[in-house]
């Protein structure tokens, strides 16, 4: 039998049917109603759609989008709202291969898709966003730009971009490019603690492995866990994070 095990579960009927079963259940429709370039790699994609009215958002929260037929996902962080009108708009990178860079290249208005959410995923409404820290990259665009902390610092694959995308969010920020072989991070972390006043809380997201290791700084140089907050956007050789 040739295909991988997901790709023959998904040629059986079944499969089918429960996909479409779970889509009318949990989903919302929605259609694109802009998708435009920030910069090279990362676009502003907006949604509109009546069953979006009348949604509780809070900054942090995510946005899961269907792509196809199956159950293929991506999650974004939604930069905004609109309960009454039901608009809400994310950023979107297409950094990397994959079904979601495609998606998001290809996304025209007018273009139906499913949508779950928002659902709780980065819990913020106990911090201060005007004395608080976010460090992050590309993934946390949306979140910099819902949330409006004082100071946010990422790291870029292609620091220009990053700069091109925030300036057109109106979000001043830092950015450090990144290095091969994480070079880059002593950079980052030193920057990270220069920005960090006392007691000032410090979110940390967008890539696993960085994640981790500005949490370990953090520990290292006294931030208690309760001015920490920690979200893992995507992770090195893994798709699809939630």
């Amino acid at each position: 039998m040739t295909g991988t095990f997901a790709e023959r579960r998904a040629a059986r009927p079944g499969h089918s049917w429960s996909a479409q079963w779970l889509t009318r259940l949990f989903f919302h429709e929605a259609e694109v109603l802009s998708n435009e370039p920030l910069a090279p790699g990362l676009h502003r994609l907006t949604l509109q759609g009546p069953q979006l009215r009348g949604r509780l958002w809070s900054p942090g929260d995510k946005l899961q989008l269907k792509l196809g037929p199956g159950l293929l996902t991506r999650t974004y962080t939604p930069l905004d709202w609109d309960a009454q009108v039901g608009r809400t708009a994310f950023v979107a990178h297409t950094l990397a291969p994959g079904p979601g860079s495609d998606w998001v290249r290809q996304a025209a208005p007018g273009q139906p898709l499913a949508v779950l959410g928002p659902r709780s995923s980065l819990a913020l409404n106990e911090l201060n966003p005007a004395r608080s820290l976010l460090v992050g990259d590309e993934t946390a665009l949306s979140l910099a730009a819902g949330w409006r902390p004082a100071s946010v610092l990422l790291e870029a694959t292609v620091p220009t971009a990053a700069h091109l995308a925030a300036d057109a969010l109106r979000l001043p920020v830092q950015v450090v490019g990144r290095l091969p072989g994480d070079a880059h991070w002593p950079e980052l972390a030193a920057l990270m603690r220069a920005a960090l006043g006392p007691d000032m809380p410090v979110v940390l997201a967008g890539r696993a492995a960085t994640v981790q290791h500005l949490l370990l700084q953090l520990r290292q140089h006294g931030v208690g866990a309760t001015r920490i907050r920690t979200k893992a956007y995507w992770a090195d050789g893994k798709a699809g994070l939630d």
